[in-house]
């Protein structure tokens, strides 16, 4: 957000805390994702809670050359997965604090991007704050082919609400960006580096900000 538009701001949330009638504006920012992503996307919020364990099959895995590719611990991968993506949303409390290789595979696609909507996120200081909205997800699926990559496919409900901090140290405090609403069908892929598991890439297969398409 530009700076310059900023003390527009200022005059129109001062009439909205007059009239009692503003409404957090939906917003679309385009940093390192594909078409068209919204804020949500980019990642930030409190601690993303699973509501129900999904049934986790290892023989519906795709077919590999080597049977021993597809030999993995469900229950491993997922708790590791609640930690890398509870890190990961984490990340946009404090966007210009967080340390991406903790979460992140070396060279990985989801590094680069999340680095990129860090370092976006922290020059226009926006952020996400603990207790404003939450992110549930659960585990549809998991399957491998190779004995360093992993394939899980997520259904998420995010609640999570997006802030312009530029005003905190004012009495207006920290502005609403974005309050909408996103049911999204997600892909994460893991990878092993250093005996551990790490976020590789991400993909948003489905979202709608008004269908709560998958039982979360």
């Amino acid at each position: 957000m530009s700076r310059r538009v900023r003390p527009c701001m200022v005059i129109v949330i001062a009439i909205a805390l007059l009239t009692g009638c503003a409404a957090p504006t939906q917003l679309s920012f385009d940093v390192g994702e594909s078409a068209n992503p919204e804020p949500s996307m980019l990642g930030g919020n409190v601690t993303a809670a699973p509501i129900d364990r999904a049934s986790i099959d290892p023989a519906s895995s795709p077919p590999s050359n080597d049977a021993d590719d597809n030999t993995f611990n469900a229950v491993e991968i997922e708790e590791r997965f609640a930690s890398l993506i509870a890190d990961w949303a984490r990340c946009f409390h404090r966007p210009g604090a967080c340390d991406v290789s903790l979460s992140t595979a070396p060279e990985s696609p989801e590094r680069r991007r999340l680095a990129d909507a860090l370092a976006y996120y922290a020059t226009e200081q926006l952020r996400t704050k603990p207790n404003e909205g939450r992110l549930e997800w659960r585990i549809e699926s998991i399957s491998t082919s190779s004995e360093d990559r992993v394939r899980l496919i997520t259904c998420e409900y995010d609640t999570r609400i997006f802030f312009d901090a530029s005003m905190s140290d004012t009495e207006l405090g920290d502005i609403i960006l974005d309050a909408t609403v996103w049911t999204r069908r997600v892909e994460w892929v893991l990878a092993k580096s250093n005996d551990t598991w790490r976020l590789w890439s991400r993909r948003i297969e489905r979202r709608s900000p008004a269908e709560k398409f998958c039982k979360v």
